[in-house]
């Protein structure tokens, strides 16, 4: 089993400004990075036969990268604004699908660090200039009400796939 690089510049860059990421935000995250890596138009093999270091490497390479989202998202985070929408759905997953296009359109290799960083502010920004965003209940905090929000799609989505109707 490869151990994540503590080391490198995107988590030494990230954790120098920002708050500390939770582990258990962490894991999220990693978990809709692999989802819009690999579940997305039924590709996980073909992305594990170019990438052709194994599934746990390519996840782990992976997750080095969510310090830099986490960094980037700060501005906005604890922010009274609400979120327009799921960021999970529509920022990580999205950024894992992005980079497992790029994967496969690039012979198993990762974009430049530069491009990565890019593809991330891209998505961030994007996200938070959709409007629309909704208040947060005066008895929740932001915290609260975006895990309330994430379960409710997870439970939609999971119906649909399912075949059932929400």
């Amino acid at each position: 089993m490869t151990e994540p690089n503590h080391d490198s510049p995107v988590t030494q860059e990230a954790s120098l400004s920002a708050p500390p990421l939770s582990p258990h935000l962490a894991a999220i995250w990693g978990a809709f990075l692999h989802e819009g890596l690999m579940l997305n138009n039924n590709r996980s093999s073909q992305l594990l036969e170019v990438w052709g270091n194994g599934c746990i490497e390519l996840i782990s390479t992976l997750c080095d990268f969510i310090p830099a989202i986490w960094k980037q998202v700060q501005p906005y985070w604890y922010g009274p604004q609400g979120f327009p929408g799921v960021f999970e759905y529509e920022v990580v997953s999205l950024l894992g699908e992005q980079l497992g296009t790029y994967l496969l359109e690039n012979d198993g290799n990762l974009p430049p660090h530069d491009d990565i960083q890019q593809m991330i502010t891209e998505l961030v920004v994007t996200f938070f200039s959709l409007g629309g965003s909704h208040e947060i209940p005066s008895d929740q905090t932001p915290q609260t009400h975006r895990l309330i929000n994430l379960h409710d799609r997870f439970t939609e989505r999971l119906t649909k796939l399912k075949g059932g109707h929400s």
